[in-house]
């Protein structure tokens, strides 16, 4: 019969000892995971070797995964092709700039070559059309000093009218005489030198008397000319 008192229960106090509570879960507690990409898996295009690796070249070799560009190699047929179709083109450029150059050149030519006949043209015909004036007006002087000519030898023929007149009234005995000359005076409008007016008005005196202080006194005569027909007409008194 065992005791509940003996060596069994010291072992089940120590038991109960040795167990320790546990702690309390926080609610504040946060937990945060690191999530790790794992590395692309290349292979090498030299070695072909395959390998989880982030980077460019093969840790084996040494060679790149990615192939570089290479820049086509041109050939020496090429070049030449292309450097001699640049010369043509630069060539021909020129030659059109040249063709270009030349036809400007000859159109203001051409173009100062007709302004400078224009202006020869231009002062011909000035030159023609002052000598015409000049014509013109050498003529018209001529004609108007013939005019005058005429319209004077019309007075001299009117003065010697009224003295012949005067003196053959002298004759009848209607006037004293003697009559030494007549002389007639052109009124408004009447002078020789208008030759704009077609007929001239004169005052004509039949001189009989002349004074010792030169002055002179005689019978007056009224006269009117036509230029236009050369004629003339007059009459004893105003």
């Amino acid at each position: 019969m065992s005791n509940p008192t003996g060596a069994d229960a010291p072992t089940e106090k120590i038991a109960a000892q040795d167990k320790q509570p546990e702690p309390a879960a926080s609610t504040d507690q946060t937990t945060e995971s690191v999530e790790f990409e794992e590395p692309p898996a290349k292979v090498c295009p030299k070695c072909s070797v395959q390998t989880q690796t982030a980077g460019n070249f093969c840790p084996h070799c040494g060679a790149a995964y990615t192939r570089q560009r290479q820049i086509p190699k041109l050939s020496k047929r090429v070049i030449l092709s292309a450097v001699g179709a640049l010369i043509i083109a630069i060539a021909g450029l020129a030659i059109a700039l040249s063709i270009q150059h030349n036809n400007q050149v000859n159109s203001e030519m051409a173009a100062a070559a007709a302004a400078a006949e224009a202006q020869q043209e231009r002062e011909a015909e000035e030159a023609r059309a002052s000598a015409a004036a000049s014509a013109s007006a050498a003529a018209k002087e001529e004609a108007d000093s013939a005019e005058r000519v005429k319209r004077t030898a019309i007075v001299t023929a009117l003065e010697e009218s009224v003295l012949k007149d005067a003196k053959s009234r002298v004759d009848k005995g209607v006037l004293d005489g003697p009559i030494t000359r007549a002389s007639c005076t052109p009124l408004g409008g009447g002078s020789t030198d208008d030759l704009t007016a077609i007929t001239g008005t004169f005052e004509c005196i039949a001189v009989n008397k002349t004074e010792a202080d030169g002055s002179e006194s005689g019978y007056r005569f009224s006269a009117t000319a036509n230029w236009n027909e050369a004629s003339y007409s007059w009459h004893l008194g105003s």
